[in-house]
């Protein structure tokens, strides 16, 4: 009878630790094999629009921009809830918003993947959504940024930028949190967005297609919540 109780208490003993290794695990999953949305949609009126609108300066300067390369890369999310549309570029990695009529420059790009990805979002509550957006970068060294980009005043603002990290090399995206509550509770409580650290492949590996990306969560790394009207970057603790 001993035997059977020790054997008992082995098993319940191993299904408890099988549970704490799943919910660990759980923040992740539910971001496993994102894909980037992309398309042609609009693409020939934007690159219409495009002629003098940007000018690209310092190492981007003489960049030639084609339709060819030129793909719509609007995520889902920001589609639904804004009327801002971001297009980049296959070969070059440029990513561009379009937001009334007009075009402007989203992140850098030069040596990294650009844009990887955006949610709306609306820190100041203006009553006008704004973007937060993970992209990557790097003359020499690869480096991932979390921006805002403000659709009033039309110009980003950095909350988060790996090259002053011990780990700047990691490429991110960013989430809107998902509290399990009900929707009254969630009503009183204020939005707030997840950071995670992603592997990223590039879908089109034959032509080498960099507006073509999917990305897995490997781990958390932080959130950014609203202070004073304000986005904050707080760190996951390790």
């Amino acid at each position: 009878m001993k035997k059977i109780t020790c054997i008992l208490c082995v098993l319940i003993m191993l299904f408890l630790l099988c549970s704490c290794k799943d919910d660990s695990s759980h923040k992740t999953n539910e971001y496993d094999a994102m894909k980037t949305n992309i398309s042609k949609d609009y693409v020939p009126e934007f690159m219409e629009l495009l002629g003098e609108e940007i000018e690209l300066g310092g190492l981007l300067s003489g960049m030639v921009l084609d339709e060819e390369h030129c793909y719509n890369v609007t995520p889902v999310e920001v589609a639904a809830e804004t009327d801002m549309k971001i297009f980049k570029f296959s070969d070059s990695c440029i990513s561009l918003v379009l937001l009334d009529n007009k075009i402007y420059n989203l992140c850098e790009s030069f040596g990294g993947y650009g844009f990887v990805n955006a949610v709306p979002c609306d820190f100041d509550n203006d009553g006008n959504k704004d973007l937060l957006v993970a992209s990557s970068w790097g003359s020499g060294m690869h480096r991932s940024i979390i921006s805002v980009f403000n659709s009033v005043t039309k110009e980003s603002t950095f909350i988060y930028d790996t090259s002053d990290t011990d780990n700047p090399s990691i490429d991110l995206f960013v989430a809107t949190a998902t509290p399990s509550l009900s929707s009254k509770e969630i009503e009183d409580l204020p939005i707030y967005y997840q950071v995670y650290s992603a592997e990223i492949t590039v879908n089109d590996t034959e032509n080498y297609n960099l507006a073509d990306l999917s990305y897995v969560a490997t781990g958390m790394v932080g959130s950014i919540e609203s202070e004073n009207g304000k986005p904050v970057f707080k760190p996951y603790p390790e």
